[in-house]
């Protein structure tokens, strides 16, 4: 009988160990013109693309040179041992177009993630920023950001909606108006 329970309590162990490492891991493609929303409530994290920043134009002086626009993500979630906390991974993925025959190879930009909407201690915006280099010649590359972090609420507990967007300086908010 001793063994018995001793054999159950392993197994009961074991299940539960294997349960709380499972990573799920989701690449999202964010379809033209249209802000990215995932309907599946199982997947995670919820990313939305804001239509009005998910394209910026850089120029040199009044001439256009880049075109950068948000086209989709990967990302997953996963409970942190060490902080005891559910925590959301969210790499961008950005399609930078060359709009012109200049020489400059450097550009940079920055994009958010920001918790709008959601409980009060996990919301709030992060800028982030990426120093991309487009070879002369070459018309368009994608660019997969570093990964970013951010605490999330417990599964269950509330379905938190992240959204993405890029950060206009005031000539670039000139130039889409």
């Amino acid at each position: 009988m001793k063994n018995t329970v001793c054999a159950f309590m392993t197994l009961l162990l074991l299940t539960a160990c294997s349960n709380s490492n499972n990573e799920h891991r989701y690449i999202i493609k964010i379809g033209e013109n249209e802000t990215a929303y995932l309907k599946d409530v199982n997947v995670c994290p919820k990313v939305h693309v804001r239509r009005e920043d998910s394209t910026l134009v850089q120029k040199q002086g009044k001439n256009p040179v880049f075109k950068i626009e948000a086209v989709s993500y990967s990302g997953f979630c996963y409970f942190d041992m060490i902080s005891k906390r559910e925590k959301a991974v969210i790499k961008p993925q950005f399609k930078i177009v060359r709009l012109s025959e200049r020489n400059i190879t450097d550009l940079q930009f920055s994009y958010y993630l920001e918790t709008a909407e959601g409980p009060k201690a996990y919301l709030g915006r992060k800028t982030y920023f990426a120093d991309v280099s487009v070879p002369l010649g070459v018309k368009e590359i994608n660019y997969i950001a570093d990964a970013t972090e951010l605490t999330i609420p417990e599964s269950g507990t509330y379905d938190l909606d992240v959204y993405l967007g890029l950060n206009a300086d005031i000539s670039e908010l000139q130039f889409k108006k």
